[in-house]
């Protein structure tokens, strides 16, 4: 701990993902005003550990009261930031705080509407999804492998998402998924998928407990990935698209999950 440096948290963020704390172990680094205002609220709530702040002096000026107990706030100058940061920092503000434990696997089988992410890579778009699940009141996530949900960029795009949904992760989320399944009987695993079977998304009735899979960006689902769903919902394509984007087809089908439009979960 003598020679831990406070600021090494802060270095070379441009590709970052997680780092080690000697004393508070595995941490994440949030970045920006209104993100960092939100972390520092739950913080406050002691529902995060959030262990610095960096900031630039100005801004150190308007959060200093703002910090939760035991959070160390570190000032310098724009410049010094960016360099540190390893691009050009304009946000004034960043904070490290301990990634949370993982909520307990057997907490999955209270979800009701639940998004399930066997396998993505890109980390906007998993931050994306994160931010979409939880601004549309899905109860959770199941994410298998990907980029992380701590990455720096994962927890910039979902904008706080990352510590307001609850996230299981699993090598083999689908074992999960089946243990979900049969706790209650009616419970539904729909594939997103631009199958001939597929039925229209516009016209889709969500069960009361149902899940949304979700394939990778390059591929989508696999056949064997397909046969372990209920069924298919596809969302018609114009203009001679052939898709959407991961994302945004996955905040489509889930405000169709919670009751968007004719459907209602």
């Amino acid at each position: 701990m003598a020679d831990f440096d406070p600021w090494d948290p802060y270095r070379d963020l441009r590709f970052a993902g997680t780092r080690e704390h000697p004393e508070h172990g595995t941490c994440f680094i949030a970045e920006g005003r209104i993100l960092v205002e939100d972390l520092l609220e739950a913080g406050r709530a002691g529902r995060m550990k959030v262990i610095s702040v960096a900031a630039t002096t100005s801004a150190a000026a308007e959060i200093r009261d703002r910090l939760p107990a035991g959070t160390e706030l570190l000032t310098a100058e724009p410049a010094a930031l960016s360099h540190l940061a390893g691009f050009p920092f304009h946000r004034g503000l960043m904070a490290c705080a301990q990634v949370p434990a993982p909520p307990p696997p057997a907490s999955l089988r209270g979800a009701r509407r639940l998004l399930v992410l066997p396998r993505l890579y890109d980390s906007e778009n998993l931050g994306l999804l994160l931010r979409s699940a939880a601004a549309l009141g899905l109860d959770g996530v199941l994410a298998g492998p990907g980029p992380g949900q701590w990455t720096r960029r994962t927890v910039r795009v979902s904008m706080g998402a990352v510590w307001r949904i609850p996230v299981w992760l699993a090598e083999d989320p689908w074992e999960l998924l089946m243990e979900w399944k049969a706790a209650e009987p009616g419970s539904d695993i729909v594939a997103a998928a631009l199958t001939s079977s597929a039925e229209d998304a516009r016209r889709w009735s969500p069960a009361p407990r149902c899940a949304l899979v979700m394939g990778p960006e390059d591929t989508g689902l696999d056949d064997a990935s397909l046969a372990r769903c209920d069924r298919a919902v596809a969302i018609p394509m114009a203009s001679g698209m052939d898709s959407l984007n991961v994302a945004a087809a996955g905040a489509i089908l889930m405000f169709r999950m919670v009751g968007g439009d004719a459907g209602a979960c």
